[in-house]
């Protein structure tokens, strides 16, 4: 029998409206029975969603790198996405202070599991960063990237927020740029992207599309707005806010579902 459950109504109203999408998804008992490792490590594992045989989507959840920020809000959306007939792995990894190898090693591992060959790629707020690294990375496969409320320029990130020493990005590298300079070389996708330049992005093939909500409190939408004159497909979703573009009936999952084919 098919479980059946009820999605939060998003509304225009949007001071607290990001938390309460959050906690009102993670409320929602949807958790998948299927569940793979793909290491030792407790968080090394893989939720599949979907049937055998649909397109397959990697789906990469934010959190900003916290070890309670798992995976359980996104269970509502990759179970939708399994039910219109995409076959979602739901990825949790390692998130460890100070330690970002630790996060794009697990992501390496991923892009080789032999059921996540020829995956799109599917990130959510800091979720986006290793996919975004996965992708402009040339000695990996995947060519094809969707990225909701993105972080593009984790420097950036940092630099502008109100208070860097308590920045959760900064605490998830290991420090500021000025402090961790060739953490940031190694793992900020705007870094990653300037190597690859746009015409290497174009001539591999590469697909890279950009949902974000106007009305987003937590990752700035003038940050994907500036993508623009980049080879991507941005979107922008009005009264849409952080967390409303992983909400299915939202008019962002419209676009997600066209972004995905």
């Amino acid at each position: 029998m098919k479980r059946k459950f009820q999605m939060p109504v998003s509304g225009k109203e949007n001071s607290g409206r990001e938390q309460k999408v959050r906690d009102n998804l993670r409320a929602l008992d949807v958790a998948s029975l299927e569940i793979e490792r793909y290491g030792v490590h407790p968080d090394q594992f893989i939720e599949w969603y979907g049937p055998e045989g649909g397109k397959v989507v990697c789906f990469v959840h934010g959190g900003f790198f916290h070890e309670d920020g798992t995976l359980s809000y996104l269970r509502p959306a990759a179970f939708a996405l399994g039910e219109a007939g995409y076959r979602v792995a739901l990825v949790e990894y390692r998130r460890i202070a100070g330690n970002t190898s630790a996060t794009m090693e697990d992501m390496s591992v991923l892009t080789r599991h032999r059921r996540l060959r020829g995956a799109t790629w599917l990130g959510h707020s800091a979720g986006s960063i290793p996919v975004l690294n996965v992708l402009f990375d040339p000695d990996l496969a995947p060519s094809h990237a969707v990225v909701l409320a993105p972080i593009f320029d984790l420097r950036r990130d940092v630099e502008e927020f109100k208070d860097t020493a308590k920045s959760d990005l900064a605490r998830w590298v290991g420090g500021s740029p000025q402090q961790v300079p060739n953490a940031y070389a190694d793992f900020d996708p705007a870094v990653a992207y300037a190597r690859l330049g746009a015409d290497g992005f174009s001539s591999r093939g590469y697909r890279l599309d950009v949902i974000h909500g106007a009305l987003d409190e937590t990752i700035p939408v003038q940050r994907s707005r500036d993508l623009a004159a980049e080879p991507f497909n941005v979107a922008i979703v009005a009264e849409a806010n952080h967390n409303d573009v992983i909400c299915p009936g939202h008019d962002a999952w419209i676009l997600l579902l066209g972004a995905l084919g």
